[in-house]
Formats: C-alpha cells, sequence, structure tokens
C-alpha cells in the first residue's frame, strides 16, 4: 500500500520541445570577481561634448571593457579656527584625484589591443579595440552606454583567415 503523503510531480505536455523549454528559461550569467590585471588603456573624452573631462577606457584581461572618469576635486585641509588672521590663502586647500567607474562592459572574448580616435569634426572619441579573433571594433560610448558602431572581420579570404590572430 503506497503511502499518502507522497509529491506529485508536474507533467510536461508531449507537444513541449527540449527547444522549447530551453527558450523559456531565463539564465543569469554573472561573474563574481572581475579581472585584476588591465592589459592596455588609452585616454580621451568619451562620454560628455563637454571640453575638459578626460576619461580613462582600459581593457582587463577576462575580456572586459572599463571606462573611468577622472575626477578632481579640492578638499579643504586647514583648520577652520584661523579664519580671522585675514589671510585669503587657499594653500592649505588639498587636491584629490580619484577615478569614478562610468561603465563596465563584457565582451566575453580575449582583447588585444585599444586606442583612442576622434573622428574629424567630432566633438567626442570613440574607442578602436583589436580582438584575437579577428575583429577590429569601433565602439561609442555616448551617455555612458556602449553602442558598436563598426565591427567588421579583418584578415579573412574565403573561409580561412589570413593574419592569424
Amino acid at each position: 500500500v503506497p503511502s499518502k503523503k507522497y509529491i506529485k510531480y508536474r507533467e510536461i505536455p508531449a507537444t513541449m520541445t527540449s527547444v522549447t523549454s530551453a527558450a523559456a528559461m531565463k539564465l543569469l550569467d554573472v561573474r563574481l570577481k572581475h579581472a585584476g590585471s588591465i592589459v592596455s588603456s588609452a585616454i580621451g573624452e568619451f562620454t560628455s561634448s563637454t571640453a575638459g573631462l578626460q576619461e580613462i577606457v582600459c581593457i582587463r584581461a577576462g575580456g572586459t571593457i572599463d571606462l573611468y572618469r577622472i575626477v578632481i576635486s579640492q578638499v579643504g585641509g586647514g583648520d577652520k579656527a584661523n579664519v580671522d588672521n585675514g589671510d585669503d590663502d587657499d594653500d592649505d586647500d588639498e587636491v584629490q584625484t580619484t577615478l569614478k567607474l562610468i561603465t563596465r562592459l563584457e565582451t566575453r572574448s580575449v582583447l588585444r589591443s585599444i586606442c583612442s580616435v576622434r573622428v574629424s569634426g567630432g566633438k567626442r572619441d570613440v574607442v578602436v579595440v583589436g580582438a584575437d579573433g579577428g575583429c577590429c571594433s569601433i565602439i561609442d560610448f555616448e551617455n555612458g552606454v556602449a553602442k558598436v558602431l563598426h565591427c567588421p572581420a579583418f584578415g579573412k579570404v574565403g573561409c580561412r583567415r589570413d593574419t592569424p590572430g
């Protein structure tokens, strides 16, 4: 006599195939820790059209592109008790330079080289990235969001690669 306490499994309809069930699943692919070593970097004005905001874009060993803004701020280091001495000297202010992460782009590829290019007549720079798979991509970071402008494969002749790497 089977016991009354049992788990009732839901039956999958016969019309559902493995392809449709895989499409119905939502997969999450997140790295727990980002790579620490920087392969290459470039400096430019990538996100804003206002002059003077310098940013650094760097590629990491795991195929990640990071965009940092250079933030320069002044921190008051002097005592406020000496206000009555009549000095309007700002020598006590300390300049602090920090990097603020603007965006991080996971590419899932091996990136080899990076450089910044300003298109003639443009107010911002774009990033040119060379990958190991044979692609030379042009990426634009407009308002902190990465957009691939051009991604041709180079060195391909027919079904073979003319230039390896």
